[in-house]
């Protein structure tokens, strides 16, 4: 995972506003520490070298409690399951 930045602020649209490290992909998936998904980058916005994120929370999630926290992005191959129900990764019985 690599880290965004952490929340700084929380929008009047209640959209989370985040200091980042580096510009993501826009629709990126955030997760918090514990790999548990909080929304999707929907603007990127500031200066080059110091960029700000805007995220769309998920739903149910609370805006406020967020602020603070470091938020990540996952690795491309991250974003579902690795390995099938019987433990066979899927990556090598395409291969056979």
């Amino acid at each position: 995972m690599r880290l965004l930045g952490r929340v700084k602020n929380v929008s009047h649209e209640g959209k989370l506003i985040v200091k980042a490290d580096f510009a993501p992909a826009e629709n990126a998936l955030v997760v918090d520490g514990r790999k548990r998904k909080i929304g999707k980058v929907i603007k990127i916005f500031g200066p080059v070298r110091a960029p700000y994120v805007a995220i769309r929370p998920m739903r149910g999630q609370r805006a406020l409690t967020i602020i603070g926290q470091e938020l990540y992005i996952p690795p491309e191959g991250e974003h579902g399951k690795a390995k099938r129900r019987d433990g066979a990764d899927r990556k090598m019985s395409r291969m056979q």
